[in-house]
């Protein structure tokens, strides 16, 4: 497989060995964690435009401002105003305080504001702010669900698989399951299987987030001396060159080159560095065409092929050997003189 010396390779080769499984601990997958944060708590609860806002008014005397409410035996009054819901410029009015902005804020911030806008009109008064629909703190799920929409969060907070759950949950198995998060200008996309596995890419949603469900197959390629070349499944997270030659059918005992069995991959550079420091095709790419080469005829080669992982889109080709091209070159000979014996038979019985 090596290139011709006259012509550089545009791609690293690279024989599998116990240094090359120890580069792929360095294989990362996309992460949750890392583009939104893993160790940030439940988001705050804070008013939007949309959310109703409800506004209740304690004052120390009956005869204060809003003495025409509900009154208690001690002599105090309370008025609770009707809900109101934000608008577009963010704010709700408040009698004798006027209009307030309130967008960002929590309800204590509100509360407080209130207080301080009655101060010297009504008598020792006391505000509570509650928040009896919150329509902005949502997440909206989409995709291959049991159900999708928009998804209302908890004020203790809600994780990624709680919204997931309550859309319905998913159809496809985890491993072939892909969700998609969308906060911002910022997405990043990941294997349930992945986030089921490390709880730290459970994160929590925050309102105004989409999620995108959906499935996609993974496969990778067999070509060359197998029993059965073409597109294959990965049917688990930890799936090796063991499990790919097996789903493949084995090797062609005949045909095949037990030395000669390759994976073609794009790899991450953080792996390539790790096995060669020195590669030229390093250079800043975030990937490197690479072909790892495996020698089944080592019988350590076993124990390699169980721990190597295959990835999807892997293309493995498995070499022919030295004598299978004579061999299919004798049997096409031999196609061709059976087929001019006969032409010859038939000619002479004419």
């Amino acid at each position: 497989m090596s290139p011709p010396q006259s012509e550089p390779a545009d791609y690293e080769i690279v024989d599998v060995d116990a240094n090359a499984i120890q580069a792929m601990s360095l294989w990362r997958s996309p992460s949750l964690a890392r583009s939104f944060g893993a160790g940030r708590l439940a988001p705050e609860t804070t008013v939007s435009i949309g959310d109703v806002v409800s506004v209740s008014i304690w004052e120390a005397s009956r005869d204060g401002l809003f003495g025409s409410g509900s009154s208690s035996d001690s002599g105090s009054s309370s008025e609770t105003l009707p809900g109101q819901t934000v608008d577009r410029d963010g704010h709700i009015k408040v009698p004798y305080v006027g209009e307030i902005s309130v967008v960002g804020k929590r309800p204590s911030q509100i509360a407080k504001t209130i207080e301080q806008g009655l101060t010297g009109k009504a008598i020792e008064p006391q505000v509570l702010v509650t928040l009896p629909q919150r329509t902005s703190a949502s997440v909206v799920v989409v995709g291959d669900l049991t159900g999708a929409g928009r998804v209302n969060l908890n004020v203790k907070g809600d994780r990624l698989l709680e919204v997931i759950a309550q859309a319905g949950g998913i159809k496809a198995p985890p491993h072939e399951t892909f969700v998609r998060v969308t906060r911002g200008k910022r997405s990043t996309t990941m294997q349930l299987s992945s986030v089921l596995a490390r709880p730290d890419e459970n994160i929590f949603m925050r309102p105004g987030d989409t999620v995108y469900v959906f499935r996609r197959p993974q496969t990778f390629t067999a070509l060359g001396a197998v029993k059965s070349a073409g597109e294959m499944p990965i049917d688990r997270d930890d799936f090796t060159v063991a499990e790919a030659m097996g789903v493949s059918g084995g090797l062609i005992d005949s045909l095949a080159d037990p030395s000669g069995v390759f994976i073609f991959r794009y790899e991450q550079a953080a792996v390539v560095r790790q096995i060669d420091p020195q590669s030229p095709y390093l250079n800043g790419n975030t990937v490197v065409p690479v072909i790892y080469r495996l020698n089944l005829k080592d019988p350590s080669g076993y124990f390699v092929a169980r721990a190597f992982p295959i990835r999807v889109g892997d293309i493995v080709y498995v070499a022919n050997a030295p004598g299978a091209e004579f061999t299919k070159f004798l049997r096409m000979a031999q196609t061709i003189s059976t087929l001019v014996r006969s032409n010859a038979v038939v000619s002479t019985s004419d």
